[in-house]
């Protein structure tokens, strides 16, 4: 289980169907204030301070761990930020979220067993134009 570490101490509770649409709204502050052409390192740490400014719990460069054929992995992956031990948001600083990078969330959703994912590209004028919101399939949730 993923436990928010890098969270403060009280916490909002709020129903996970709205968790998306706040952590958006957080990446859209971060995005209005700062604007473009930073890296991808400096809005996660102001995103970071976002989320801790609306108590949201959440866990930053959580090593994705899983099983394969009954043996631990771990390191696979680094997740930008599990939040409430139900969203998965990576933060990109690019020219455009690529096929892979929709490909690895997925992938990274599956195994860490959470349902939903966002990829927020921070490099692009209008942020709602950066934002990938992605699900596990239902018949994947089934397995």
């Amino acid at each position: 289980m993923i436990r928010p570490q890098d969270s403060p101490a009280a916490t909002l509770s709020m129903d996970a169907q709205d968790l998306p649409h706040i952590v958006i709204r957080a990446c859209m502050t971060v995005h209005a204030t700062l604007g473009t052409g930073l890296t991808r390192d400096a809005y996660e740490e102001c995103l970071a301070v976002e989320l801790r400014s609306l108590e949201i719990p959440f866990v930053r460069g959580q090593p994705l761990q899983f099983q394969y054929r009954g043996h631990p992995v771990t390191a696979a992956a680094s997740l930008d930020f599990v939040i409430e031990n139900t969203l998965l948001l990576k933060v990109l600083a690019c020219d455009a979220v690529s096929d892979l990078d929709r490909r690895n969330m997925e992938t990274w959703l599956k195994l860490s067993g959470l349902k939903t994912g966002i990829i927020v590209n921070f490099q692009v004028p209008v942020l709602r134009k950066g934002i990938h919101r992605i699900s596990l399939k239902r018949r994947e949730e089934n397995e």
